[in-house]
């Protein structure tokens, strides 16, 4: 592929921003203020094992099932806390920093690169398997002005690496200009959602190597995938090299 790279799209979570101090060390805080006592390494183990099984049961956030977002991840924090050893009493609460910029920060190089692809013309948008709360996030974190759309998984009705997902993306990118796949790179932490999910929709893709959070699993490539390993970044900037030369990536 050798066009010229015309829209560029984000995974949001440890690519864009991160939560403050982790997942777990706030987790472990708002279940001091409810004097249920667990520890930051119970929860670190525990949390993804809970959202995986929610996953699972309730896909998509469990819209189609007549969940809302919020009760959805009550029901992971509950999980969270039970499978990190708290007696199952009492009504959990996702805390509400999770949907502003007090639970999370964003990474040191995003800003700058934000803005020089915006002085390129670059089309930009931010592509999350998460439910529409990703987007008060971003504009809480003063960065919605950079991107041209955001789409979540909750909103697609499909999750990354589903093709579809690359296909509505690539069609709100083309709304102020029509576009190929070919045109698209998308940028983010997983593997195989996000390298091999955009690679195999027809895009560019490039995996951003940040450091893991402690809850989550390293990356690894996957079977098979020994004579096609992905194309790695360190840092965000880096993305500006990549883009003067499509056909490495």
């Amino acid at each position: 592929m050798t066009s010229r790279i015309r829209l560029i799209t984000f995974d949001a979570y440890n690519t864009i921003f991160k939560p403050k101090g982790g997942i777990s060390a706030q987790y472990e805080m708002e279940a001091k203020k409810l004097g249920i006592v667990v520890s930051k390494d119970a929860i670190s183990k525990s949390f993804r094992p809970a959202m995986k099984t929610q996953l699972q049961k309730y896909p998509l956030y469990g819209i189609s099932q007549g969940l809302t977002p919020r009760i959805w991840w009550e029901q992971v924090v509950r999980s969270t806390f039970v499978k990190a050893g708290a007696t199952d009493k009492g009504k959990y609460k996702q805390k509400s920093q999770f949907t502003s910029a007090d639970g999370y920060e964003v990474f040191g190089d995003v800003h700058s690169t934000l803005q020089e692809l915006k002085s390129r013309k670059i089309s930009l948008g931010v592509i999350s398997n998460s439910d529409e709360r990703v987007a008060q996030v971003i504009e809480s974190l003063k960065l919605a002005s950079y991107f041209d759309f955001v789409l979540t998984s909750s909103m697609a009705r499909y999750e990354k690496p589903a093709k579809e997902v690359f296909d509505q993306a690539l069609a709100l990118g083309s709304k102020k200009q029509d576009l190929q796949a070919s045109e698209a790179l998308h940028i983010g932490d997983d593997i195989k959602s996000d390298y091999f999910g955009a690679r195999n929709a027809g895009w560019h893709s490039l995996l951003l190597r940040r450091d893991k959070l402690s809850y989550e699993e390293p990356i690894t490539s996957l079977p098979g995938d020994s004579e096609n390993l992905p194309v790695e970044i360190t840092y965000m900037k880096e993305l500006l090299h990549y883009i003067k030369a499509p056909n490495k990536i």
